[in-house]
């Protein structure tokens, strides 16, 4: 309970134009990807949850540490909070991909908030 009060209070506290419009890009980038590694995985393989969101995570994560490697040897820096944001973003994506594919439902009761699922 204290991480999701300590979550609420970040996210509302934090306006949004005080993140850098270079992050939020990172950060959807990475969501899109996850939805999608993990969407198509789950209709094409026949694996288990843990399996499927590693896999989609470490999927969707490629393409951002990649323009990273790029920014290096192009003249701009490798940027370690780029990196995070994609994988953050690559985590937001797999858990809503497993959300909407109905693997990986929220339970909710008045002092605890989880996923749960079939693992």
């Amino acid at each position: 309970m204290r991480t999701l009060v300590f979550l609420i209070v970040l996210f509302t506290t934090v306006p949004a134009y005080a993140i850098e419009k270079d992050k939020i890009s990172h950060f959807a980038g990475g969501g899109v990807l996850g939805l999608t590694a993990d969407t198509i995985i789950y209709h094409t393989k026949d694996w288990g949850q843990p399996q499927r969101m590693a896999f989609s995570g470490g999927l969707a994560f490629i393409p951002g540490f990649a323009i990273e490697v790029v920014d290096e040897f192009s003249g701009t820096h490798f940027s370690w909070y780029d990196l995070l944001a994609d994988g953050l973003g690559s985590v937001t994506g797999v858990v809503a991909g497993e959300l909407i594919n109905g693997k990986l439902w929220i339970s909710a009761s008045p002092s605890r908030v989880s996923l749960t699922g079939h693992w």
